[in-house]
């Protein structure tokens, strides 16, 4: 089964990209989901129709959701829902309120990769599309497989140690909602409910990244950040999608200047994210709501090229020997040396960011040896161990 995951900044047309390139894969015979993951939902709206949180069947081949947070939350972690709810009512917020409130910023995310590894499990599809929420939210669901496996043995332990021998004097004391066992066995459970799903994510046969973005400065920042965040922990990035390109048709003087900006900045595209392929999506002339206008936008992305095809083999991470050194080479585009700090500590190379911080889990060829060197090389970080 194949994985795509389209994100980008909110606004840039994201689910109109995610909801056409699912029509074209339906076209190539490919039994293909499309899902989305942002808590304010407009995947059925684009298709003009109404989604659940079962597939709903749009067409041959093609079949939508949006996943309902509150009840996958009800389903399989009451304990987690109703501990939350408890502890907000004690604060003496209105019952309806704490009903929302239960849901915790990041479910979305959460959830959406545990339909996605039950999707995988089973082969129920040939190709998951996800409509993500934009870039933030989805680099932190993309983090989570990780940063749960790090949290369930480093912190957790030791959490429910020091809530078990505080729980009998703290409630009465304090008058606090302590999380109980059956709490703690859901956290536990959710999390190892993940396990494999980095192994998903990072194999590049089976999932990829793609970027939407419009031709604007800002747009187009946020996007490097988010791609460096990609090859930082290991995404393939496999398409850059430039939505909403004014036509060299339009003669009206006022898109002139806007023209002009959408020229430069392609420029800045086009050396950003090479050797990633970059696709054109022009303005419409009207709003791409429906099936046929959908298709119609599909057909001038791709052209002949089938949705599901994985367009960049370049992976981020590369390890080779030279004597009796190990080289580490490290795809890390718009980061200057500068702005890295770079050390080891136990069995994991630490790279650090103004932006962000990397811990890498250093491969058995690795082990035992001394970080020597590091250089870039174009948008390579080259490491050498010895």
């Amino acid at each position: 089964m194949r994985i795509i995951i389209i994100t980008g900044k909110g606004g840039v047309g994201k689910t109109s990209i995610a909801a056409a390139t699912a029509v074209k894969a339906a076209q190539f015979a490919h039994k293909t989901l499309v899902m989305s993951t942002d808590s304010a939902h407009s995947l059925g709206d684009s298709f003009d129709l109404q989604l659940g949180s079962e597939p709903v069947e749009i067409s041959d081949n093609l079949f939508g959701l949006e996943v309902d947070t509150r009840k996958e939350l009800s389903r399989y972690w009451s304990n987690i829902q109703a501990f939350i709810r408890k502890t907000v009512q004690a604060r003496g917020i209105d019952s309806v309120l704490a009903e929302e409130l239960s849901v915790l910023p990041g479910m979305e995310e959460l959830f959406s990769l545990l339909l996605l590894k039950e999707y995988y499990q089973t082969k129920a599809y040939d190709l998951v599309i996800v409509d993500c929420a934009p870039t933030a939210s989805t680099i932190r669901q993309l983090s989570f497989p990780e940063v749960g496996s790090w949290y369930l043995q480093k912190i957790f332990p030791i959490q429910r140690a020091v809530v078990g021998m505080a729980r009998p004097f703290a409630e009465k004391i304090y008058e606090v909602n302590l999380p109980d066992e059956g709490v703690f066995d859901n956290i536990r459970n959710l999390i190892l409910s993940l396990e494999g799903m980095k192994e998903i994510l990072v194999n590049p046969a089976i999932t990829t990244v793609r970027f939407v973005l419009n031709l604007e400065k800002m747009v187009i920042k946020e996007i490097q950040r988010a791609n460096m965040y990609m090859n930082l922990f290991g995404y393939n990035v496999d398409g850059v999608f430039v939505n909403k390109i004014f036509s060299e048709a339009l003669t009206d003087p006022y898109l002139d200047r806007w023209k002009k900006i959408q020229s430069d900045n392609m420029l800045l595209v086009e050396s950003s994210f090479s050797p990633i392929p970059i696709f054109k999506a022009p303005l419409f002339e009207q709003e791409v709501v429906g099936i046929e206008l959908l298709e119609k936008l599909g057909e001038v992305i791709y052209d002949e090229k089938d949705p599901a095809n994985v367009f960049n083999h370049t992976p981020p991470i590369q390890l080779h020997m030279e004597g009796q050194n190990c080289i580490l080479k490290w795809r890390l585009p718009n980061l200057k040396k500068s702005e890295i700090d770079l050390f080891t500590k136990g069995d994991e190379l630490i790279l650090q960011t103004p932006l962000y911080q990397r811990n890498l889990p250093l491969p058995r060829a690795l082990l035992g040896k001394t970080l020597k060197e590091a250089h870039q090389n174009g948008e390579h970080l080259i490491i050498t161990f010895t």
